[in-house]
């Protein structure tokens, strides 16, 4: 895991209408929030197929699958094993609450969204507008494309990759795939403005969240099958907490106490 220090983070950060790489902060309607988050640790990679197979093998629960057509080209995981030659990649076919019991099983827990965006993006005293930096590199980070049917095998993978493999893409604190390769499941209920979200009371000694998951939790950072280079904003999204998609992975978070346990 990698230690994130603990710093104010602007949640509602979106590129300026006319210029969709500017790392210039501006507010996201009704109004960009601006709020506190502790120091806390946080998984370099996402959660591989391999790991996961522990935490099935562990306790018994049920392996990533679904019973659909388009699930049987490589997707399902068969006799409750990952498809062969993919132990590295990602897990995806996970739920939220897949995610939720994996973390538990490890003593972690998922990250709030402003723990991920804090990671991802740095601190709003100095934002970046990428993971790695102000710039679009579709060489940073394993996406898809605009046009349908999506999948873009350009940068190596029409696929998820194993984890890892886009260094350049890796945050100063070396977090791999931020962007890219999984959408990432957070804590946090979607929340359509950011005025909902709760934080900084009058004491300054709470951390930023949103209310606890609902229908649809905020998921973070775009995928194989997602082209963040068409719009940045857009690498944030809502997904139905119960639905299995061939997209959707997840890391793990750790408050600063519990980190080793």
């Amino acid at each position: 895991m990698v230690r994130i220090p603990g710093d104010r983070v602007l949640l509602g950060r979106i590129a300026q209408p006319g210029q969709p790489h500017s790392p210039v902060p501006v507010p996201q309607a009704p109004m960009a929030r601006e709020l506190r988050v502790s120091g806390f640790w946080l998984d370099r990679t996402e959660v591989t197929r391999a790991a996961y197979q522990l935490f099935l093998d562990a306790t018994g629960y049920r392996p990533p699958s679904v019973e659909e057509a388009w699930a049987e080209d490589g997707w399902s995981w068969k006799g409750g094993h990952y498809p062969a030659g993919t132990g590295e990649h990602p897990v995806v076919l996970t739920s939220w609450y897949d995610a939720a019991e994996y973390c538990a099983w490890a003593h972690k827990r998922l990250p709030t969204e402003a723990e991920w965006q804090l990671a991802a993006l740095g601190p709003a005293s100095a934002p970046r507008q990428y993971p790695w930096g102000p710039d679009y590199d579709p060489a940073r980070l394993n996406h898809g494309r605009f046009q349908q049917p999506n999948f873009d095998a350009s940068d190596g993978f029409e696929r998820t990759a194993p984890v890892g493999s886009f260094p350049a893409g890796a945050t100063p604190d070396g977090l791999q795939d931020m962007y890219g390769n999984a959408w990432e499941w957070t804590a946090d209920i979607r929340t359509e403005s950011w005025d909902a979200y709760q934080g900084d009371g009058p004491a300054g000694d709470l951390d930023a969240h949103s209310p606890p998951p609902g229908l649809y939790v905020a998921v973070r950072g775009g995928s194989y099958f997602f082209d963040v280079s068409m719009t940045t904003e857009g690498e944030r999204n809502a997904f139905l907490t119960e639905i299995r998609r061939k997209t959707s992975g997840f890391r793990c978070a750790q408050d600063d106490e519990g980190a080793g346990t």
